[in-house]
């Protein structure tokens, strides 16, 4: 064989090895997440899961006046006393293992409204809406770690592992990114046109996989947002309710929110599952000439899709699912309960 065709050879042969790379490069470039980003809610009737439940009364609860809010970090409960911004910790039997007592001021470490709470690393991450501070404590030894001054109103927070996402009462962008040292990163959240305007249409919560991801669930409307932590939009998911984002109404200077309330909380698991409490209007309740509604629904991240859901006969301020234990864990201004699954959800 000639030179000049062992030539032609070789290259052939690099040229189909050549295309063969870049059609694997091609397959392996394919997104994770499906990209659904329709921004109009859809109406569409709950999957209604035959999962039945056992309920008991959450151990050593008696001294919480207004348990309200309820978080899940390393298969640990913590609930928050809104009475006086006590922090509870519980293991998974319910037993009370520690306890975070937080100082009514204005002081350093001190907290005048807590709005929204989040955990990473042993360390408690506290949003003060009318302070306007993010304030962190050690939950072993209740040690003030940092308070952070703010610019706007805090509302809602969630832990990355960069950083932690704030969502904004009073500002033109939902969202901001900080680092752990209280430096703000960027700014990002155009849910809506005129946004500043109907801000109190906004209100929600945000919940995060602990890493890179976090979600946005409004109270007012039947859209999911999934973010990357850059701020990048990942996906719009629908909820069940088909309601749209309503405008905030206004007397002169006064704004009102929407006089109904979709209550949602939500819980991530390690495998791109939403878990997201639903509270329906106790009006649509009435209407309907059936007991209070609430439901647990569940969603796949990757896919945007809406699963199954497991209805609950009740009201509570705050719903999660412990998936390590199949257990739901809920509270209302009164009491909290545990609701133990015969199997998984």
């Amino acid at each position: 064989m000639s030179r000049q065709k062992i030539i032609i050879v070789l290259l052939s042969v690099v040229f189909i090895i050549g295309i063969v790379i870049l059609i694997n490069s091609i397959g392996e470039a394919e997104p994770d997440f499906l990209q659904t980003l329709d921004e109009n809610p859809e109406s569409f009737e709950r999957d209604i899961s035959d999962i039945s439940y056992q309920t008991s009364i959450l151990a050593d609860t008696t001294s919480i006046f207004q348990p309200a809010q309820i978080r899940i970090n390393n298969n640990l409960t913590y609930v928050n006393d809104f009475a006086d911004f006590t922090i509870y910790e519980y293991d998974h039997e319910g037993n009370q293992k520690r306890k975070l007592t937080t100082t009514r001021g204005r002081g350093p470490g001190e907290i005048l409204h807590l709005t929204d709470f989040d955990i990473k690393d042993d360390i408690i991450y506290i949003a003060d809406s009318q302070s306007m501070r993010v304030t962190s404590y050690s939950i072993e030894t209740g040690e003030n770690i940092h308070t952070f001054s703010l610019e706007n109103r805090p509302m809602r927070i969630t832990c990355l592992q960069d950083g932690f996402i704030v969502q904004w009462l009073g500002n033109d962008l939902l969202f901001s990114k900080f680092d752990y040292e209280g430096n703000e990163i960027h700014q990002f959240g155009e849910i809506v046109e005129d946004q500043y305007r109907h801000q109190m249409s906004l209100d929600g919560t945000i919940r995060s996989n602990r890493d890179d991801r976090f979600v946005y669930i409004p109270f007012y409307s039947s859209l999911i947002y999934h973010f990357e932590s850059n701020g990048e939009l990942i996906n719009i998911l629908k909820a069940p309710d088909g309601v749209h984002f309503p405008f905030t109404r206004r007397e002169g200077a006064t704004a009102f929110a929407p006089d109904f309330s979709y209550m949602r909380d939500g819980y991530l698991d390690e495998n791109d599952n939403l878990y997201v409490f639903t509270r329906i209007p106790e009006d649509e309740n009435e209407s309907s000439n059936e007991s209070l509604i609430a439901y647990l629904d569940k969603y796949n991240l990757r896919t945007a899709e809406y699963l199954e859901s497991v209805r609950l006969y009740d009201h509570y301020t705050s719903v999660m699912y412990n998936t390590y234990e199949n257990t739901i864990y809920a509270s209302d201004f009164e009491k909290s309960f545990l609701f133990q699954l015969n199997q998984d959800f």
